[in-house]
């Protein structure tokens, strides 16, 4: 008998505010990021990509470092929450101090969905970190590293999906994922050596 899927986590967005201000008090809700989620609920993807219900709705997909928090790969989502619009669409949203959407190409391939919201893939996480135009810091690198464990075939992989793609900061993404496998430009006519590739 095939196991049944656990129960998608309630949509805390839909209660009333009055609701969740109250069970937040009684300590029945506690906070996920800059959402909440039910005190018996453990942080999970699912879960934390309801506990965004709230900035991603049904017409966003997460990307970059909150696509990354979703999958357990940074301490925090990121001030401002980082979205794209599906299939490039135009938001009816606006962009916020809390919210930044964006309108990148992201075929579904790239995205899975959880409790009915849409969040990249680990790899495509990884190379829209690479890729972003905004600094590269310790969170980014963090996330990086920790990604690259879930995708199959690890760093490989990411090298491979390097190689053959054409999109903007294709240099800055190399140079990005070098730095982060502590590649060195040190060999004769300037070919990376690594000291190690998993």
């Amino acid at each position: 008998m095939p196991t049944p899927l656990p129960p998608a986590p309630p949509r805390l967005d839909l209660w009333p505010v009055a609701l969740r201000s109250a069970e937040r008090l009684r300590g029945t809700l506690v906070p996920c990021g800059p959402g909440l989620r039910g005190v018996g609920w453990p942080e999970t993807p699912s879960v934390r990509a309801a506990a965004l219900a709230e900035w991603l709705g049904d017409d966003c997909v997460a990307v970059r470092l909150t696509a990354a928090w979703i999958w357990g790969a940074a301490r925090a989502p990121g001030r401002p929450l980082r979205v794209t619009t599906r299939e490039r669409r135009r938001s009816a949203r606006i962009s916020t101090d809390w919210l930044r959407i964006h309108a990148m190409r992201c075929p579904d391939s790239e995205t899975l969905g959880l409790c009915g919201f849409r969040v990249t893939t680990p790899l495509r996480t990884v190379l829209d970190l690479l890729h972003a135009q905004e600094s590269f810091d310790l969170p980014e690198r963090v996330a990086c590293r920790l990604l690259l464990t879930t995708i199959e075939g690890g760093s490989a992989t990411v090298a491979h999906s390097l190689a053959r793609r054409t999109r903007p900061h294709l240099r800055r993404a190399r140079e990005r994922f070098a730095g982060l496998l502590g590649v060195t430009e040190d060999r004769p006519g300037g070919a990376p050596h690594a000291p190690f590739m998993r």
